[in-house]
């Protein structure tokens, strides 16, 4: 299965331009799945609800999931996830999506919000897994790694394969993003941004450092703070299979279901 991420610095609040830009970086690549960073359509910076209203989507006429569903068709490529600000019945969520040639086929709506997005946002409280042709897809964004309850619950899903948009600027996450996968034994996509916005008059930058992380807890390939597409081979057979020592455990999964995990 080829899998990456595209790093970038997301254009500010202008949904074409971001949706534009990506379609020339990808267009001559071919992938199964592709994921791409926390808020792509619109950057992350929002200091109030007004600010973000003219860019929220409703999912059953989204421009965005349109847009990627031609460029999927167009290239012949698999999948791409990515997260949008979305509406529904007057309530805003932060909302990853994961589109196909055919339009969306899954979306979830981010369950651990920080409290910069609590003044804004509502949190979701569905743990997300898609099985597609290919493996089963789950989907996190951001903050949501540093919980492990939230992973587990895609692991009961049997989840094979995790995708991860992000927008921060610190240290810390990188550094979890392998134990999430190691613990559960997936690979694991995780996609930053990278760039400066202002919040609330205060100049800050992302971090990059997109990862792919396999079953085992190695990152098999990592992103600087520059922009990058990254696409690589990875074998699904590796998931539930870890290689630092066959004696431990054959079935993963099992273990994994002997814990009853609620929001």
């Amino acid at each position: 299965m080829r899998v990456g991420f595209f790093q970038y610095a997301v254009i500010w609040r202008d949904i074409q331009a971001n949706l534009d830009y990506i379609a020339t970086k990808v267009k001559n690549e071919t992938f199964d799945l592709l994921v791409l960073p926390e808020f792509f359509t619109t950057g992350y910076a929002m200091d109030t609800k007004e600010e973000i209203l003219p860019f929220v989507e409703d999912l059953n006429n989204s421009t965005t999931v349109q847009f990627l569903a031609r460029l999927l068709a167009e290239t012949g490529n698999g999948m791409i996830s990515g997260t949008i600000p979305e509406i529904e019945g007057g309530i805003l969520y932060n909302t990853s999506i994961l589109v196909c040639a055919e339009g969306l086929v899954a979306s979830y709506r981010k369950i651990h919000l920080p409290d910069y997005e609590k003044r804004i946002f509502h949190p979701g409280d569905t743990a997300i897994v898609y099985q597609s042709s290919q493996a089963k897809i789950g989907l996190t964004i951001c903050f949501d790694c540093w919980f492990a309850q939230h992973t587990a619950m895609l692991k009961r899903q049997e989840v094979e394969v995790i995708c991860h948009s992000s927008c921060f600027g610190g240290p810390v996450t990188p550094t979890i993003i392998p134990i999430r996968a190691l613990e559960n034994q997936c690979f694991y996509i995780s996609c930053n941004r990278i760039g400066e916005e202002y919040f609330e008059g205060e100049l800050e930058s992302y971090r990059g450092e997109s990862q792919i992380a396999n079953p085992d807890g190695k990152v098999i390939a990592k992103a600087t703070n520059t922009e990058s597409l990254t696409l690589i081979d990875i074998d699904l057979n590796e998931v539930n299979h870890p290689d630092f020592g066959r004696l431990i455990t054959k079935d993963f999964q099992s273990e994994h279901n002997k814990y009853t995990i609620n929001l």
